[in-house]
């Protein structure tokens, strides 16, 4: 029989979990206090594994708001209860949660992550299970640093800069509603600079301007998700063909290649997938 490894066990630890409390999903994020980020590592129950791809920013979303508070964050109604702050979860979107807990990884009095209990249907957590959640995070947390070398770092304060897309995408999605899906699944656009991000806003009016104006009945979908450590996408996609002129075309083009971007569009049946890819490190600094 072969060594078990610390996926294993950790594995082991989150389906105990989710047959303990009988939820739909639990997963666990590990913070990176270098790059001052959390990444959901392993996960049961998942519907799509998009969970791997997403980076949230310490001052963000469940993980940030559990770092900051250094106790248990619950949510019983998503999105309802966080009004425009929603885009900040994007974990409970790609797995479709209505209900949410997530509690500390404290190892001595650091913090090293999150472990997330969810469930897709509305559901008040009781405090014997907060309770229970709270004594398996202690059990994840020995497993995790006997099974890794050295001591986490301590965490750094620091500023999160003002992410003016998100502040857009909540706005748009008030005008469209449900004519309009957005997925974050990467949170470091927060990094990026103003000028970067108001040069994204144009790109994605122009896009959403011609997709709802030829079809104003169509259904649009947003995902911006991590392609490498230094690259992020952006997808688009319409129900319906979208029509761009040769001229439309080039001065999008025109605009992505400003940001050192490239794009990509494709026809499949009647959908029209537009992608683009972008550099981060490139639209960090402000040198477009």
């Amino acid at each position: 029989m072969g060594k078990i490894t610390l996926k294993d066990l950790l594995t082991l630890k989150l389906n105990s979990v989710v047959a303990g409390i009988k939820a739909d999903f639990s997963a666990l994020a590990f913070y990176d206090p270098i790059n001052m980020e959390f990444r959901w590592k392993l996960a049961i129950g998942s519907l799509n594994n998009r969970y791997i791809g997403i980076v949230v920013r310490s001052g963000k979303g469940i993980c940030g708001r559990v770092l900051k508070t250094k106790r248990e964050f619950l949510i019983t109604e998503f999105p309802e209860e966080l009004e425009d702050e929603f885009l900040e979860f994007p974990i409970l979107i790609a797995e479709e949660l209505k209900s949410a807990v997530a509690v500390p990884l404290f190892f001595q009095t650091q913090l090293i992550g999150v472990l997330l209990i969810g469930q897709r249907t509305k559901r008040k957590f009781s405090n014997e299970e907060i309770n229970y959640l709270k004594k398996l995070s202690d059990e994840i947390v020995l497993s995790y640093t006997q099974g890794r070398k050295g001591e986490p770092q301590n965490d750094e304060k620091k500023e999160i800069k003002k992410a003016f897309l998100s502040q857009y995408f909540v706005q748009k999605k008030l005008i469209w509603g449900d004519k309009l899906d957005i997925i974050l699944l990467d949170q470091r656009i927060t990094l990026l600079s103003e000028n970067a991000q108001q040069k994204l806003i144009s790109i994605f009016d122009f896009l959403l301007d011609h997709a709802f104006i030829q079809k104003s009945q169509q259904k649009v979908n947003v995902l911006i998700e991590l392609r490498s450590e230094h690259q992020f996408s952006v997808q688009i996609e319409t129900e319906k063909q979208m029509k761009l002129s040769e001229k439309a075309f080039s001065r999008l083009a025109d605009e992505v290649r400003m940001l050192n971007g490239n794009i990509d569009i494709n026809f499949k049946n009647e959908k029209t997938i537009l992608t683009m890819n972008f550099f981060l490190s490139l639209l960090i600094e402000d040198e477009l």
